[in-house]
């Protein structure tokens, strides 16, 4: 980072800082996750270009919003995406993330569902949790059957999209 201009924040040696002139960008590195902001859009944008060319980078879609009351992490992108993957953007919402009647089981004597696309979807949710906490119980609940996916299973892990 030092190489394209950042200095290291003196508070936090994960935290880089760009500021010359006009443009301010703040680089956050937390294990394998980085956080990008700053005041240019285009000069965030052309550094993620310039460090996507030495470095594995892939927008996950977590947007801060300023609010009155302070900062706001969103995905709705990250959800229209997925949402758009599943087949499902045109999916009316629901009150309650997971079925109401009866349980999930795992040999329910539905089917069995594509274990990779149902996977795939779970970690998907997983990383949804990080700004939908009132999905967390739902996630965890329909990610106990990874490993043997029903219909019934990939059913109510829609449900969650």
């Amino acid at each position: 980072m030092l190489s394209y201009g950042f200095t290291n924040a003196v508070s936090d040696p994960s935290l880089f800082i760009y500021n010359h002139n006009a443009p301010l960008i703040y680089f956050l590195v937390y294990v394998d996750d980085l956080v990008v902001t700053g005041n240019d859009p285009s000069s965030i944008a052309s550094f993620i270009t310039a460090i996507s060319t030495k470095f594995s980078v892939k927008d996950l879609g977590i947007e801060v919003l300023p609010t009155p009351s302070g900062l706001f992490l969103s995905q709705q992108k990250y959800i229209r995406d997925l949402l758009v993957r599943t087949c499902m953007e045109g999916a009316k919402k629901v009150g309650t993330p997971l079925i109401t009647i009866g349980s999930l089981v795992l040999k329910d004597g539905t089917p069995p569902a594509n274990a990779t696309a149902y996977r795939s979807v779970i970690g998907a949710l997983q990383y949804l949790n990080l700004t939908r906490p009132d999905i967390s119980f739902a996630v965890n609940k329909v990610s106990q059957f990874m490993h043997c996916p029903t219909e019934s299973h990939w059913i109510a892990t829609k449900r969650l999209l």
